[in-house]
């Protein structure tokens, strides 16, 4: 086989191999999908209730805001108390202080 064969060869399986890897070798067709008609769908959007639409999704807007904040706060916290941790002193410290307040507070819940 020549080069020039052997180059053809070559670029053929090479296409072959892209329209798979690319999804090309199967397609919808389009054409023969069902189609909704427009009337129907201008009816359907002149029953929406805009404010009731508007309501909700600023109440989704809300949820979801709430949610990332209190996730950012989260993962900041957490960072600082890691970095407040990584002192082997410091985090000795925090234990005693802890131990003598747990000491305290179940001393006064036993007498209770």
């Amino acid at each position: 086989m020549s080069e020039f064969e052997k180059a053809i060869a070559q670029a053929a399986q090479n296409s072959v191999l892209k329209i798979i890897s690319d999804g090309n070798w199967i397609a919808s067709d389009y054409a023969s999908r069902f189609k909704l008609p427009t009337e129907m769908l201008a009816e359907v959007w002149a029953m929406v209730d805009i404010d009731g639409l508007k309501r909700k999704m600023a109440d989704r807007i809300e949820s979801e805001l709430a949610d990332r904040i209190v996730n950012h706060m989260a993962a900041e916290l957490a960072t600082d108390i890691k970095q407040l941790l990584s002192v082997t002193e410091r985090r000795e410290a925090i234990r005693s202080v802890a131990r003598e307040h747990l000491s305290h507070i179940m001393q006064e819940g036993v007498s209770k």
